[in-house]
């Protein structure tokens, strides 16, 4: 089974430099030609499932970049869940949170704003990775719109590794690329864009 893995495009809190987390925000003009460029890193290729996180800026992304395809939405490709940080800028949580923020954000767990941890996204993401496995068929391809922390997530899961440190960069539209076989997954291309 190949699985394309699609970042949403550029939404209104990557513009405006706060944390959307699990709220509901659009893309901007520019997540729009982001998910277009998607689509064009796409073309070509028959998806037999389509999914997306139910985040409006994935589930935008997916409809523009597979237009003529409905998305099933699924609550566990979502990105972490900041908790109270919610539409909060990243510079007013530095300044007002200080360091307890700091090491949050290093390593990826919001449990102490009310949200998830790096290991609680890593078990929701992880089982959507093995519902696929468990229902794959060999010659299926699949995609899938989500988020930067989730994508991070996936290659966690699939590398058995920790990019919680962020060393790991998914741009806005792109592509990344893994593949199950033989009993397990591996990455094929990671953030896939035209500029690359």
């Amino acid at each position: 089974m190949e699985l394309y893995v699609i970042r949403h495009g550029e939404s209104e809190a990557n513009a405006g430099g706060y944390f959307a987390g699990w709220a509901q925000v659009s893309l901007t003009e520019k997540g729009r030609r982001d998910a277009a460029m998607a689509g064009r890193l796409l073309k070509g290729l028959h998806f037999d499932r389509v999914y997306s996180s139910d985040l409006l800026r994935a589930v935008q992304t997916a409809n523009i970049a597979l237009p003529n395809v409905v998305p099933e939405q699924v609550p566990a490709l979502r990105e972490i869940n900041v908790g109270e940080l919610e539409y909060r800028p990243h510079t007013e949580c530095v300044a007002t949170l200080g360091e307890s923020f700091q090491e949050a954000f290093r390593h990826r767990c919001f449990t102490d704003f009310g949200g998830e941890s790096h290991q609680m996204q890593v078990e929701r993401v992880g089982g959507f990775l093995r519902m696929l496995a468990e229902t794959a068929q060999e010659d299926e391809t699949v995609a899938a719109f989500c988020h930067a922390g989730t994508l991070q997530t996936m290659l966690d899961y699939v590398l058995h590794a920790d990019t919680s440190d962020r060393s790991a960069i998914a741009h806005n539209g792109s592509v990344s690329h893994f593949r199950w076989s033989n009993g397990h997954w591996q990455l094929v291309c990671w953030n896939r864009t035209e500029s690359i």
